[in-house]
């Protein structure tokens, strides 16, 4: 039985499709392995967001050993599809490539269950039969892309390139590769519908399951890839979604959190949110498939937090923070990338909205009944901003009192409008400057904001116990580390471990410090 080991690379959405991928390949007959230095193939789930993503990628491509097969996927590949080449070889008078396969990787679902894959090299473009249906091909390899090729070169381990849309139609690609499969599913060609058995969340516990309700963005800021990485937007029905959470939530998961580029521009995703939060309080009484024998669920039964993440605040409706003002099960906590607080920066960058429309949002969430934590995204120096523009983003800031800001120093991507229109020809040191004086004021907002904690009472979901001496039950130095419903980071030292890695646990605030807070257990 040949075993395989996952490496995921950025967000949320790759470790639900990881899940996807291991799903397929256990259903094919090979078997999952922890250690990644005795699986027989690695497998890089990669993202492109910025430069020093993949340059994570391909230094860690340094360190499989030359034994080991190496298949890659997702954004970092897929953004490089060679579709014009493709289209320049094999269009003919007879036939022409479907749209679809030539406008990159916005559309690509294919019209046949049983596909012929396809590996081109630089020959076999010659020699495709143009008589068959382009339809019914998968491309992958050097026909999908050139970096294949450039890749192979150096790493002759490397084994298979190919998009993530293809995942139900591995079993096809492993025969073309001379592996035995023995694989029952039914093909279907929207990878999105395969239901993943194992773990799904970068938490690595079956309490928190990552659920996609949509793939892709229409959206195409200046500065951001991910239309040429993950394609155009796709929604997902509404009852695809539900039953997944349903099947999560009967396999032990307590907190679902719903993924999209922008989450929230689905066009029933206040339903979506209704019918989660209505599913009835469920668990099956044996783990999940493949995982070790859980020890004690002392929590309850059923959803205990539904979050999503990213929206975008001109499709927020009132409906929605409606809910969340008395949905108790819907955390309160918003994560709204804002980007910038110069309204110049903002129309550069192709952010449809105002810092105006940016603080009304905040108001209104201010508004609420419930206390809701608001954390955001802020781009340090994107192309041309001023340090009047830089100014006013700190004075947004300030407005905002943003538990947490992800700072990005601007990241040049290929292909993107900003890399073609706007020169990136500032110094690191200078975009480190700014990044420390915004990071300044965060500290002191985030000192502030959880002083404020100091006696409040928070259900803690533990994602991680560390030990010095690698005891479980006694002696010093035991850490419970996790977070809040409304997204705070939580420690607490003790002395004996009494909970498990996926436990909630009800807890007093005590103690507070820059970015977390400390707890007592309550009985």
């Amino acid at each position: 039985m040949k075993t395989f080991h996952i490496l995921t690379f950025g967000c949320q959405m790759n470790y639900a499709d990881s899940a996807r991928i291991r799903a397929v390949l256990q259903h094919c007959g090979f078997s999952y392995e922890e250690d990644i230095k005795k699986a027989d193939i690695v497998i890089f789930e990669t993202c492109s967001v910025r430069q020093k993503s993949e340059d994570k990628i391909t230094g860690k491509l340094k360190e499989i050993r030359p034994d080991q097969k190496v298949w890659i996927t997702w954004c970092m590949i897929q953004h490089n599809f060679r579709s014009r080449r493709l289209l320049k070889s094999v269009t003919s008078d007879e036939w022409q490539v479907p749209s679809q396969f030539q406008q990159w990787n916005f559309f690509g679902s294919l019209m046949s269950q049983k596909p012929t894959i396809v590996w081109l090299t630089n020959s076999e473009l010659e020699l495709l039969d143009t008589r068959n249906s382009i339809l019914d091909t998968v491309f992958v390899n050097h026909a999908f892309n050139p970096l294949f090729h450039i890749l192979q070169k150096k790493w002759r381990n490397l084994e298979l390139f190919r998009r993530i849309d293809d995942t139900w139609f591995l079993p096809l690609m492993l025969e073309r590769l001379w592996y035995k499969v023995n694989y029952e599913w039914e093909f279907i060609n929207e990878y999105e519908k395969i239901i993943p058995e194992s773990i799904t969340s970068m938490n690595m516990h079956t309490s928190t399951a990552y659920v996609p309700i949509s793939t892709g963005c229409n959206q195409f800021c200046a500065y951001c890839i991910v239309p040429y990485a993950r394609g155009l937007e796709k929604y997902f029905p509404v009852e695809q979604v539900v039953k997944e959470c349903e099947y999560h939530i009967k396999h032990w998961a307590k907190e679902i959190v719903l993924l999209g580029q922008i989450v929230n521009k689905h066009p029933q995703f206040v339903e979506i949110i209704k019918k989660i939060l209505a599913l009835k309080d469920e668990s099956s009484v044996d783990c999940p498939k493949g995982l070790k024998p859980c020890l004690t669920r002392n929590d309850g039964r059923g959803l205990k937090r539904l979050r999503y993440t990213s929206p975008y605040p001109t499709y927020f409706s009132k409906e929605l923070l409606a809910l969340h003002g008395k949905e108790e099960k819907l955390c309160p906590h918003i994560h709204m990338p804002l980007q910038s607080g110069s309204d110049a920066v903002l129309k550069r960058m192709f952010r449809w909205y105002s810092v105006t429309d940016a603080k009304k949002f905040i108001d209104d969430v201010r508004k609420l009944k419930r206390d809701i934590s608001i954390t955001t995204d802020i781009i340090i120096w994107f192309p041309g901003e001023t340090e009047k523009d830089f100014e006013q983003t700190l004075k947004f800031v300030e407005h905002g009192r943003f538990d947490m800001i992800y700072m990005g120093i601007y990241s040049s991507r290929p292909g993107t409008l900003a890399q073609k229109k706007y020169p990136d020809d500032v110094s690191r040191e200078v975009k480190r400057e700014r990044w420390n004086r915004l990071n300044e004021v965060l500290k002191r907002i985030s000192r502030e904001n959880n002083e404020k904690e100091i006696g409040n009472i928070h259900e803690m979901l533990v994602n991680e116990i560390k030990m010095e001496n690698g005891k479980r039950s006694t002696g010093n130095g035991i850490q419970l580390i996790g977070y809040t419903d409304n997204m705070k980071q939580i420690t607490c030292n003790i002395q004996r471990v009494t909970r498990n890695v996926w436990d909630f646990v009800k807890v007093k605030i005590i103690k507070w410090a820059e970015f977390k807070l400390s707890w007592e257990m309550l009985p």
